[in-house]
Order: C-alpha cells, then structure tokens, then sequence
C-alpha cells in the first residue's frame, strides 16, 4: 500500500516545503504529483498535510509517514550503495580531518552509523583536527575535509551538510548578558576565548568584528570544556555553534546572544576530490552526516 516513491514524495515535500518545488525536484508534472498524494491519501483514508499552508504542514498521519520515510529511505539508499560498491573496486579506508573543533560532538555517532553499514571500510580519523586540511586533500594524503570555508572549488566538490548559528557565549552575569543581540564594537575590550586556530581563520573575526576596532585579547585553549569553564568564571566571551552551546545553557552555566541582530549563520561543509563526488560510499558517508545532524 505504501511505496518506497510515496516515502520519497513526501520526505521531499517536507525538504522543499511547496508542491511546485517537489515535483520539480523529482522531475513530475504538478498534476502528476498531486494525484500520486491523492491516491496514496484514499488508499489511506486520512488527509496527509494541509493544503494551501507555505511551507507544507502535515497532518499528524502525515508526520508518522514522514518519520517512516526519515528511517527507511536512508536504509534503502545504504543498501543501494552497497550492491553499487560490491560490484566496483573496494575501498578500504576513508581519511578524514575536521577543520572544526567542535564537530567532534556529532561526528563521532555519524562514523559509528557508517560503519554499521559499511564494518569493513575504516574511517581513519587519526589526524584529528587541522585549521587547514584542504592543502593534504589535494595532495591525496586526506579523502575527506569537514569545513567551513570554500577553497579550490575548481578542484574540490564540497557537499552542503547544514547550516548553523555561530553564538557568543558570556557568564550569566557579564554585562552582555542582557543584551538582545551584540555588536562588534562591544567586543573591541574584551578577551575572546577560542580553539588554537590563526585569527584570520576565525569566523568571529573574519566574518564579524572584520575590519572594526579590536583593542582586547585573543585567548587560546585546546579544550571546549575548558572554554566553557572560563567563560562561565567570566574570564572572557568565546564565540561557539549553536549545537554545542545549549546543554551548557539550559545548564544556567553561561549566557548566548546572537552576533549581530540578524545572527551569524554558518556552512558546514565534506570537501572532497571532484571525482569522489558520486562514488556510493562517499555519497552515504555524506547522508548520514545529513541523518545523524537532524
């Protein structure tokens, strides 16, 4: 009763948020489109989402087929890669660097996940962190990059994973705590803790405070545990994603206001070489990033 194409009709309306948009994606006419959801909706007999809503907004029946969707299509492509790569070359073995210390926190489950499916390929991730990996990419010493930063896209595919919030995070009570948003100017005295990266790779410098007065310090640490007890014993402000600032938040440990009064939103990006760009296990490492960052 329910296809494999009516999971994948209605994930990708719940992508794109608008029937014109899905069923360009998935190459219908409108029509076409509608009458697959009205036949599936009959079969059902239940209505799946409201119409006339921008973006879409399902029903609570069209949500439990959206988290089906959300569990089977990854397993259906998973095991569509592996048929795909059982009848090429194998490969062993995915060297991998992050330009991002605090990717840490997702990316371990993500590898976990992938080799659920993939046990006989190892994610060699003993290179860690780098501030500037994508120089050993090209030179074949890395398969993978995860980065924030665009580089020899003439040479390099570089595969969205997702957006995020770049916060400043201070001590519950530092005198920008209540503050709706921050400017760069009240960051010009203050000492800014972050991970040992160059200050021109620094997305709060190079894409915030950029050309406005900074008189403050710059303060390294290794550690973002260690970050965050500073912060919190108001020994300076540091500039973190949004994901690894709210278990500390809800905590009542430190305080996050948005960079700006729009916010700074961020990429994150796998950079890999061109011709990788549609091998089956790059392209599952690559959706399961995209699962596990839900």
């Amino acid at each position: 009763m329910i296809d494999i194409k009516h999971l994948k009709t209605l994930s990708t309306l719940k992508e794109t948020g608008s029937l014109v948009n899905t069923a360009r994606e998935l190459f219908l006419t409108q029509s076409a489109l509608s009458h697959q959801i009205k036949d599936l909706e009959n079969k059902l007999d239940c209505q799946l989402f409201e119409r006339k809503t921008h973006p879409v907004r399902f029903t609570p029946q069209g949500m439990l087929l959206i988290e089906l969707a959300q569990e089977i299509l990854p397993r259906v492509e998973a095991t569509k890669c592996r048929i795909k790569e059982s009848l090429n070359q194998p490969i062993s073995q995915l060297r991998l660097s992050v330009e991002c210390h605090a990717c840490f926190h997702w990316l371990l489950p993500t590898i976990k996940e992938f080799n659920n499916f993939w046990p006989d390929i190892k994610i060699d991730y003993e290179r860690g962190f780098s501030y500037d990996a994508i120089p050993e990419l090209l030179n074949d010493e890395l398969d993978l990059v995860l980065t924030s930063d665009l580089r020899d896209p003439e040479h390099l595919e570089y595969a969205h994973m997702f957006d995020f919030k770049l916060k400043l995070i201070v001590a519950p009570d530092h005198e920008l705590a209540k503050k709706a948003y921050v400017t760069a100017l009240d960051l010009k005295d203050e000492t800014i803790i972050s991970y040992p990266i160059p200050r021109q790779r620094q997305d709060i410098f190079k894409y915030f405070i950029q050309n406005a007065r900074f008189d403050g310090t710059l303060k390294t640490v290794d550690q973002g545990l260690l970050i965050f007890q500073l912060v919190s014993a108001g020994m300076g402000v540091a500039a973190l994603p949004d994901w690894l600032v709210t278990p500390y938040e809800s905590q009542g440990l430190i305080k996050s206001i948005p960079l700006g009064a729009l916010g700074l939103t961020r990429p994150m990006y796998l950079a890999m070489k061109r011709n990788m760009k549609d091998n089956p296990v790059y392209r599952h490492f690559i959706n399961t990033c995209k699962q596990t960052t839900r």
